[in-house]
């Protein structure tokens, strides 16, 4: 804070120096005696005539009057400001200065915190505009040195301020398409690398490059190429994620940071949308053009952002090594989910179940007409001591090689069982079961013991199954299926569809549910044959009295069809993600929550896996809104082991 400034002066009383009345020395004793006489015309004066914005202020912020710069200023009339509290000015979207915790300096009078923050600040004009001010108080006092009122004061400076974000804008903005440019590459990619390792997922780095685009500048012109890399870079955005950042670098090569991809399969699959944006032919200069572009691929989460996109441009120098046109190549070392030792990873595993680092993520199934819980699935992660949450495609290849994947399966069993017990009694829990456990010995007895032990109503627990187990099902496996069911436990069919033979697979075993895979749903509303295939399949399932559930469902459009066709449940990202399970004590299991929680790092943490607000761009019909989840991803298995971990995660 600025030293108070003293307004009212008392008139010190000065003897006259001796000399004639006319003289220098007694002119100027009077000429300040009549300028303390009228100091109160003179502030007047000063205060009104400031070529800044200047408004008289009592302690507690409200406003006494106005000078005529003030208004102009903050669009207001004198009389409109005249007894309003200054946090009328103050900008909806920065946080109440109130909480900024700001405090008077020793000896200063108490001052409505308003008032104390000298300094640059946002503020809104009538009107509703954004503008930018240096603000900063004086405390005017009496002669006895109480505290009067405040002089506020403040100094335009949105000029400036905008002048200094466009320069920053440009500099990190490609001037041609308005996408970032590689300069701005360079932190976004270190921010996602960093995101990825907290939330065990990976970045993936999707590289294009249009193919024989010399030859376009060469027909048509420069003028004309930069036209068809404003449309690409245009099609490019309007096909990304929320999450994704599509980046120009330069000439006529692209890349796309992907964040939380959960494996090789999914990346392939956002290239596949990314160079869809090429179907059509683009229009310049009243001519159609034809594109294709050159895609290089790379996956990773523990390496630096250098090591990201040197791999990336690895892969795209091979897509162009041969001259073809429109090919995809991914770097080798995206094959690979670990760069850990696999027999340090081995003996890590086995420790993992005595150390309590297994956990357990649940994804809401809801009813889709009007998004009514009806319960979860379970999802195995494993919170690594060092390297943090790992998807199951870091270590299930180290379980089906060790033979741990019925210890993984039964701990997944009897800690879903546990967890639903606490649920409200209208809940389910699906859990999966991989082909190789449920062939095994004593698998019905090991259902048995969770459910005793967890006290679970065996019509509670419903166990998920790929169509390919239900069709080559040993004896083995047919047993245990009948001893559980028998139970009362039931049944589910995942990636309907997708196997040998649907049909066969339902008769093979006693079927409850099916579960419609994400494949389908995908493409439901944009590709007509899948359509007809889904329609096919609901109407399968509803002919044997099925229950049928969707899943991967991610926005309105989807949603809406699968409701009209007559789809009662539905599983996905628009109605929440995989989420942990907290504990009994901080929520009642089956209601929504409105207050998240945060983490150390600062991410939205749920507080119960519930519903999530879809995906920023659309949502589905009802969709609960306000509750922020943390984005765990699609974790995929993609291994034999895949049914424990369901590689659909949705």
């Amino acid at each position: 804070m600025r030293d108070a400034v003293p307004v009212s002066l008392p008139a010190p009383e000065m003897p006259r120096s001796p000399g004639t009345p006319g003289g220098g020395a007694g002119q100027r004793l009077r000429a300040i005696d009549t300028l303390l006489a009228d100091r109160g015309q003179l502030f007047q004066a000063l205060f009104l005539g400031a070529p800044i914005a200047k408004a008289l202020v009592d302690l507690d912020g409200h406003v006494l009057v106005a000078n005529p710069r003030m208004c102009a200023l903050t669009g207001r009339t004198a009389e409109s400001l005249a007894g309003r509290h200054v946090d009328l000015l103050a900008h909806p979207d920065d946080p109440p200065v109130g909480d900024l915790g700001l405090r008077p300096a020793p000896g200063e009078p108490d001052l409505d915190p308003n008032l104390l923050l000298d300094g640059e600040r946002r503020l809104r004009r009538s009107d509703g505009t954004e503008l930018w001010v240096v603000q900063s108080h004086e405390v005017v006092r009496q002669n006895n040195g109480t505290p009067q009122f405040v002089v506020l004061s403040l100094v335009d400076v949105t000029d400036r301020r905008r002048a200094e974000e466009d320069a920053v804008r440009r500099a990190f903005m490609d001037p041609l398409t308005g996408l970032p440019n590689r300069r701005a590459l360079t932190d976004r990619l270190r921010h996602a690398v960093a995101l990825s390792r907290r939330r065990g997922l990976q970045v993936g780095l999707v590289h294009l490059n249009i193919d024989r685009f010399q030859a376009v500048n060469d027909a048509l012109g420069h003028e004309a190429g930069d036209l068809l890399l404003s449309q690409f870079a245009d099609r490019l955005r309007w096909s990304t994620r929320v999450e994704d950042t599509a980046v120009r670098l330069g000439a006529d090569e692209f890349l796309v940071v992907a964040e939380d991809v959960e494996d090789l399969d999914g990346l392939r699959a956002l290239a596949d949308r990314l160079l869809s944006v090429l179907d059509e032919p683009f229009v310049v200069n009243d001519r159609e053009v034809t594109l294709s572009a050159s895609v290089g691929l790379t996956l990773g989460a523990d390496m630096t952002p250098d090591d990201l996109l040197r791999q990336a441009q690895s892969a795209l120098t091979r897509a162009k090594a041969d001259g073809q046109r429109a090919r995809i190549e991914v770097h080798e070392g995206a094959l690979s989910r670990s760069d850990v030792d696999a027999l340090q990873l081995e003996t890590e595993l086995r420790h993992a179940l005595d150390n309590d680092e297994l956990r357990l993520f649940y994804q809401p199934i809801v009813h889709l007409a009007d998004e009514t819980l009806l319960g979860y699935e379970a999802l195995l992660r494993w919170q690594h001591p060092t390297r943090g949450l790992l998807p199951p495609g870091a270590f299930l290849d180290v379980a089906e090689n060790n033979r741990l994947t019925s210890k993984l399966g039964a701990w997944v069993l009897r800690r879903a069982c546990l967890d639903a017990a606490t649920w409200a009694d209208d809940l389910r829990v699906h859990v999966n079961i991989s082909a190789r456990h449920l062939a095994e010995d004593g698998f019905s007895e090991l259902v048995a013991a969770a459910l005793e032990e967890s006290g679970l109503p065996p019509q509670r627990l419903e166990l998920e199954i790929t169509e390919s187990t239900a069709l080559f099902a040993a004896e083995a496996t047919l047993h245990s299926v009948a001893v559980v069911t028998d139970q009362g436990v039931t049944l589910a069919l995942d990636d309907f569809g997708t196997g040998y033979s649907a049909i066969t697979a339902l008769h093979r075993l006693p079927i409850h549910t099916v579960k419609i895979d994400r494949s389908f749903v995908a493409d439901v509303v944009t590709q007509p044959s899948t359509a007809a295939l889904v329609h096919g399949l609901l109407q399968l399932g509803r002919g044997m009295g099925l229950q049928v559930i969707a899943e991967g469902i991610e926005d309105l459009d989807q949603a809406a069809w699968l409701l009209d066709h007559g789809c009662a449940m539905a599983q996905g990202y628009a109605f929440g993600r995989p989420a942990p399970l907290p504990s009994p004590a901080e929520v009642l299991i089956g209601e929504v929550t409105e207050t998240p929680a945060e983490d150390v790092a600062g991410e939205l943490l749920p507080e119960h896996p519930g519903p999530a607000p879809a995906l920023p761009r659309q949502r589905p019909p009802s969709s609960p809104a306000g509750h922020d989840l943390v984005d765990t991803g699609r974790f995929g298995a993609g291994s034999l082991f895949d049914e424990l971990a369901d590689p659909d995660d949705d």
